[in-house]
Parts: structure tokens; sequence; C-alpha cells
């Protein structure tokens, strides 16, 4: 009879209201913060399902994640003489790569040593994103530590994101930019209340699931940069893409000099070479593009990067041209290992040493 009840007297106002009126169930949208969930602790174990690596060392990879959403090391001092953000995707964030030698804390160490001051180096970048993600961490995460120094790295998902659908905007991504807040509940409500609840067993039964499912997967490749492309024709425009990555760009330059911080921009190194590994050739197997029309728009992502640097007058460090594109510095196409994200952390800190030199100099002078 309650129900009865219930029910009728809810479409006895369905029916009054004729849709007017405050309801939770419409539509309540939030644009996304891309970043690891705060205080998270996970290993990583690389080696097992990747087989798209050739010089990636199989252990476990600790990612840890401090309160604000940053990749652990980060803030070491609570009153330091400069702090420096790292924007960017997988290649920045560096996860199968020891703690202390991914490059945007290794850079910040190096850059401490050689200046002799206090330097909280930050990571804030998180694997899939693209430089649209990053103008939104800029913006809600990044201006309230107010940074001297804020540098970007992107190339690779841009490139992909708008090559399979065609905008940073489009509402049938995997990685959309605004979602339906109730619809992720509702789609999570079942894993919500369990991690709240049982946190330890859940991760048990996350990692025997994912343990299972790599099974059922063998001889299948995972962490593919190109699942969505292999077998799908593409329509490839290059002016409209490279247009609306310069955009970006230019985004990121004008929000960091109206927060007067200092932009850099970093071109993305690679193993797209002119005569590729076979390795890296056999990534590109049932791909619409062939490995020369990616590599080709590849160098055009990294020219552009360049070219907004110049056009801005500011620093751009090329990484494209001072990594050598083979497997000691690269464990497949794009993401290094630990000498290549050391080697990295010496080529930044060498280029920035001098800005901060300066800096230095400029907060001595406000003081007195």
């Amino acid at each position: 009879m309650l129900v009865l009840i219930t029910y009728g007297a809810e479409k006895i106002l369905q029916y009054k209201n004729q849709g007017i009126g405050f309801n939770y169930n419409l539509p309540h949208r939030a644009i996304t913060l891309r970043e690891y969930r705060p205080l998270m602790k996970e290993w990583l174990e690389a080696g097992k399902e990747e087989q798209n690596y050739d010089t990636l060392v199989t252990k476990k990879y600790l990612l840890r994640i401090d309160n604000d959403g940053f990749i652990v090391p980060s803030k070491k001092y609570n009153n330091p003489d400069m702090s420096i953000v790292f924007l960017g995707g997988s290649t920045t964030e560096c996860r199968y790569v020891a703690e202390d030698h991914r490059f945007p804390y290794l850079a910040g160490v190096l850059l401490e040593q050689q200046t002799g001051i206090k330097i909280n180096s930050y990571n804030a970048a998180r694997s899939g994103n693209h430089s649209l993600h990053s103008l939104d961490i800029l913006l809600n995460k990044v201006f309230p530590i107010k940074p001297d120094i804020v540098v970007m790295l992107h190339n690779m998902n841009d490139l992909v994101v708008l090559l399979y659908e065609s905008s940073y905007w489009n509402p049938k991504s995997s990685k959309p930019i605004i979602f339906d807040i109730n619809k992720e509940i509702d789609a999570n409500f079942y894993k919500i209340i369990r991690d709240r609840y049982i946190p330890n067993l859940a991760a048990a039964m996350h990692n025997f699931d994912k343990s299972l499912r790599s099974l059922m997967k063998s001889g299948k490749k995972n962490n593919d940069e190109f699942a969505k492309m292999r077998g799908k024709h593409l329509t490839v425009d290059k002016s409209a893409m490279v247009d609306q990555f310069e955009m970006n760009l230019q985004s990121f330059i004008y929000l960091c000099k109206a927060r007067n911080f200092i932009p850099v921009l970093m071109t993305m190194p690679s193993r797209f070479k002119e005569k590729p590994d076979q390795i890296i050739l056999d990534t590109f197997n049932n791909v619409t593009l062939d490995y020369f029309q990616f590599r080709e728009l590849f160098d055009l992502f990294n020219k552009s990067i360049l070219k907004k640097a110049h056009e801005n007058n500011i620093m751009v460090i090329d990484l494209a041209k001072e990594i050598p594109q083979e497997n000691e510095f690269m464990c497949d196409i794009v993401h290094y290992t630990d000498t290549g994200a050391r080697k990295i952390a010496d080529i930044i800190s060498g280029r920035l040493k001098p800005v901060v030199n300066t800096l230095i100099k400029q907060h001595a002078l406000q003081v007195h």
C-alpha cells in the first residue's frame, strides 16, 4: 500500500508540476580535473602486460600522490625560495621510473645543488592528459601555489585526441572535459560503497580481476597508444589539428604571463627515426596511418612548440633535438627509461639555472 501510495502521489505531482521545479536527477555537469586522487599510493608492476617496450625494467614502481594531487616527491619545504611546476601526460609523469629519478623532481634537486637555494618542484602530470587538461590544472591547481616557473610538455596525447576525435571537446571522448556527476555516481555506485568500507579487500579484488583479464587477453598489447586508431578510417586535417594545438600553447603562455609566472615549453623526444627499430615499426600494425605519416604529424606538433615559443619570446627546451632516439633513453616510442629521465633532468636544470639565478637576484633586490 505504501509503495502504491508513493507511486500514485509521484504521478499526480508529475502531472501537476509539468516538469517545473528543482530536481536532483537533472544533469549535474562538472569540469574534469584530471589528476591522480590525492593521497593515493600504488605499486605499478611493469613488464608483465606491456609488450611494446624493449628496455623496460621488469619490477614494481611506486606511485604516490600528495594531498594536493601532485606526484610525490613534491612539496619538500613549507617556505621554499622558489617553486617550479611541470605539466604534461605520461612522459612527464614517468610512472616506470624510480621516484627520485623522475625528471620533474630530479631537475629541482639538481637546481638546488647548483644554486644553493630551497626549491619545491611539483609534478602535476597524469597519464593520458593533453594540453587542455593541463590548462585546467594550471588554472585550478597551479595558480594557488604561485610558482616562479611553469614547464609544459605535450605532443603525443594532443596529436592522438585531435586525430581520432577532431576536437578537445568531443562529448564521446574517453577523457571528457565535461561530465555529468549523476551519471558518474550511477555508473560507479557499487564501487564507491565498496571502496569506502572495504578498501583493502576492494584493491585485492581489483588486482585479481586485472590479472585474470590479463591472462584472458594473452598475446594482446596493453597500454596501446594507438588502440583507437587500429583498423579505423581517419580523416587527417593537419592544419586544423595544428591550429587547435597552437591555440592551447598560446593560452598557456598568456595565462602564465598574466600571473607573472615564467612559462617554459619543451618539445617531446621520441624514437621516430628515419630508419625505425622493428619494435617501433610493429606498433603501427593495423593503424590507418603508417609510421611515416604519424612521424610527420608528431614532428609538426614539435615544430608548433618551437614556433609559439619563438613568437612569444619565451624559453623552449628542445628535448627532441637533445635526447638521442635510442632505447637506452626511451623504452618505447616516447616513454623514458631511468637513463632518459636523468638526462632530461640534467638538460632542464642546465637551461633553467640562469633563469633561477636571475630570479634569486630579483628577489634579493625586492627584499632590500
